[in-house]
Order: structure tokens, then sequence, then C-alpha cells
């Protein structure tokens, strides 16, 4: 097929689709959740979809949990990763009051000081919560103070889907939920956030959901009982640049309801020790995903590679204080 052709016709598919999520969004909560329900049943019981990486990865993750509860949350976390899913059609028409009263933020005045000291400010998250929501941590804009952090230009980076259509699809959702929320920045691919953060002179604030399986910058780190390989660049732009970063959770209380809390590593990146700031992120994402075993994407392969002899060489110096 003609490339061009093959493009008009990605192009065609990418915008009827969402054009029927956005008339699905339509559909009240309510029925999104029985949805889930549905859905979650089907991919538990029917498809068994990536059960033996959900339980493969929890099992290693909490050794010293007990069957029945690692049936259990293997049971609720089916359910969490649906209601993801269908919250995020939802939120295409929901209003920000209406996103708002489903997403709080416990401590605000802590991005709010750090951003009032600092002109650019990292913030690492994992998927935890919704994070396809994460815009609705601005809030409503007739609330918001002047002074507030989400008046600044926040940036989502982002990795590059393989599928034109599914990137596409996600690059709408997230930037919808931007000029819903009446922020000035926008969703950029992580290959051009350092040039970005280098070049812009305005106040911004990077936001990095940094639990990915990496592919090329990286570390080790212990966590989740297991020798992992962590992403870097949040680190790596924050100490080039010696800028702040801050750590933000985001807790499911309950169906539809979510808890942002944000807890600051440092305000100085480049004056830490190597590789701390990412440790320090591991530890914290760690410590909550404990606190909520199912509330984190199970299903995702994260342990998907060995260890490199450097990096098993890295490894033990971390854990032993000295190289092999």
């Amino acid at each position: 097929m003609c490339p061009n052709i093959y493009l008009i016709m990605a192009k065609l598919v990418s915008y009827l689709l969402w054009w029927l999520l956005v008339l699905l969004s339509l559909l009240p909560l309510r029925v999104f959740y029985v949805l889930s329900d549905l859905f979650a049943f089907m991919l538990r019981k029917l498809f068994k979809y990536r059960t033996s990486t959900i339980y493969t990865n929890l099992a290693r993750s909490f050794p010293d949990m007990k069957y029945g509860e690692l049936s259990k949350v293997v049971k609720e976390y089916y359910t969490y990763m649906c209601d993801i899913f269908m919250e995020s059609i939802w939120a295409i028409s929901a209003s920000p009051k209406a996103l708002c009263r489903m997403i709080t933020v416990k401590n605000p005045e802590v991005l709010d000081g750090i951003c009032a000291r600092h002109n650019k400010v990292i913030v690492m998250l994992g998927h935890r919560g919704n994070w396809e929501l994460i815009g609705a941590f601005c809030g409503e804009k007739k609330n918001r103070r002047p002074d507030s952090f989400a008046n600044c230009r926040i940036m989502l980076g982002y990795k590059t889907a393989n599928s034109r259509i599914s990137n596409f699809i996600f690059e709408k959702i997230r930037m919808h939920e931007y000029r819903k929320f009446e922020n000035k920045g926008h969703i950029v691919s992580s290959k051009s956030i350092l040039r970005d953060a280098v070049r812009e002179k305005e106040k911004s604030i990077y936001v990095f959901i940094a639990d990915q399986s990496p592919t090329v910058v990286r570390t080790v780190a212990k966590f989740l009982n297991q020798k992992t390989l962590m992403f870097t660049g949040a680190e790596d732009l924050a100490t080039r640049l010696n800028l702040p970063v801050v750590y933000l959770d985001m807790e499911r209380l309950k169906r539809g309801r979510y808890e942002m809390t944000f807890t600051v590593i440092t305000e100085a990146a480049g004056n830490e020790s190597p590789r701390y700031v990412t440790r320090e992120y591991a530890r914290l994402l760690e410590r909550d995903i404990d606190s909520n075993k199912y509330n984190w994407l199970w299903s995702h392969k994260r342990w998907k590679r060995d260890l490199t002899p450097a990096e098993e060489d890295e490894y033990t110096a971390l854990t032993t204080g000295s190289k092999r």
C-alpha cells in the first residue's frame, strides 16, 4: 500500500475512534462502572489476560503474601485496571468540577512553595491511581490562587507509542485534559523534553511517569524485593540543570475517588550523590505500593530481562557497598 494512503487511512481511523469515544463518554459514570465489572470478570475468568504476569509480579514483590491474599489482590487489580480505562473515557466529556470531585490534592502548598522558589521543577510519579487524569491536579481555573502551581506551564513527558492510532488517541485524551483545565502546557516526547527545558524561559513543571521498564538511560535499584532497572531521564534532566524534584503519589481511596500527595525529594538535584533521586523515588513508590497493593500496574512486564554483568556489579555495589 502507498505510504501516503496508509497515513490517510490511519488518520481517518484515528479520528473515527476519537469521536466514538467522545460519544461514549456522554454515558453516566455509574454505567461505566457496570461495564468495568463486566470486563474485569471477562479478562480474569474468560481471557485470563496476563494472569501469569500479574501473579508472578505480585508473588515476587511480596514473597510473604499468602495465596488467599494474593488471589484477593489479583481480583481487585482487574477491577481497578478496567476502572482506569473506563474513567479515562468518561473524563473526555466530564466537567472540570466533576473531575475535581473525583481527584483532590492533599497538600498543594508543597508544590506551590517549590514553584515560588524555582523557575523549573521536576515531578515524578508512578502508575498508581489513574495517571491518565493527571491534568485534574490543576483544579478548576476559577478556584486557583494567583500563585498556584497550576498556573505554571505543565509539561507531561511521554514515550511515543508504536501504533500511530494508539499514539493519536492517547495524545488527544491527554491534551483534552489540558485544555479543560486551561493550562498552557502540553505533552512532549521524552526525546524532546531536555531541549524544551534548556530553551524555555517561562516557569515550567516537567512531569515524568518514571516507573516504566527503561530501554536506554537507566540504573539499577532494589525495588519491590527485586533487582530492578529504573528510568533515569528525570534525574538526568534535574541534575544537569540543578532542579528540584518532587514525588507525586496518587492514592485510590475507593472507586471513583483519588487523592494526590506531594513529597519533596530534593531542592537541588545537582548537589545530590549520583542516582540518589531515582532510588529515593523508587523507595517512596515502593512504600506507597505496599500500603495499597492492587493500586499499581501489575500487568506490565516490568522485569522482562536479566541484568547485564555491569548492571549486576552496580547492584552488588548498591546492596553490599563493594564491587565484585
